[in-house]
């Protein structure tokens, strides 16, 4: 009997045993099923997630890249604004002066005027008058833009048409002298004799007379040629 009851022990132990074995394996299989997926989309997530970080790290990098191109062709833009308007700037200057030429093409401005004597009834110039010639001839050497107005007159005494001769005669002597010494082109004077018309001093004595037999030679420079050598 008493072997019999240990036989039947041992028999219930085993099965509860085995029983209990058979279990835990169905757990740890169940769990392996359910864990087993869990760990394969952690590993996707990971992977999805280290892309992302570098996609956008490439991103990043790309913006920077634009915004460095789009700041250098802000610059060339700001020069290239800048040199278009210095450019306007010396456009409007260059027509502002054309302007100007053009409207002081034909206009002079009185210099000097050097006044030279005669003797009564006389066109031969003086020692002092061809040193007055000479003196202004010095000042307009080598230079363009320039006229030379050269005026004769005479004393009232005597014939009028005499007189009116005897100033263009003066007036000729001074132009050719001014010519012949001094190389002045006879397109830039221009003379006339206007007689005892426009008198300086009285014709009634020794001294006014001896003023008005003259010559007056004026410098006159033309404004456009001026103003370009300012």
């Amino acid at each position: 009997m008493k072997l019999r009851a240990i036989a039947v022990f041992v028999i219930a132990l085993a099965i509860v045993t085995g029983s209990a074995c058979a279990t835990k394996k169905y757990v740890r299989n169940r769990v392996n099923e359910r864990v087993t997926p869990l760990e394969n989309r952690t590993g996707e997530l990971e992977e999805t997630s280290r892309r992302n970080t570098q996609d956008i790290s490439r991103l990043s990098r790309d913006i920077e890249d634009v915004r460095q191109r789009t700041d250098r062709a802000q610059q060339q833009a700001d020069r290239a604004a800048s040199s278009a308007e210095q450019a306007n700037t010396r456009v409007g200057g260059v027509e502002q002066s054309i302007t100007d030429l053009r409207a002081n093409l034909d206009k002079y401005t009185t210099q000097k005027t050097v006044t030279v004597q005669f003797e009564a009834n006389k066109a031969d110039l003086s020692p002092e008058a061809a040193s007055a010639l000479d003196e202004l001839a010095s000042q307009i050497r080598d230079r363009n833009g320039f006229l030379l107005e050269i005026q004769g007159f005479a004393s009232a005494e005597g014939n009028p048409t005499k007189n009116e001769l005897l100033s263009q005669a003066r007036s000729e002597s001074v132009r050719r002298y001014l010519a012949e010494h001094h190389k002045i082109p006879l397109f830039r004077m221009s003379l006339l004799g206007f007689g005892a018309s426009r008198p300086v001093a009285s014709n009634d004595t020794l001294e006014g007379r001896e003023q008005n037999r003259r010559v007056e030679v004026t410098l006159l420079t033309n404004n456009a040629v001026s103003q370009q050598s300012k």
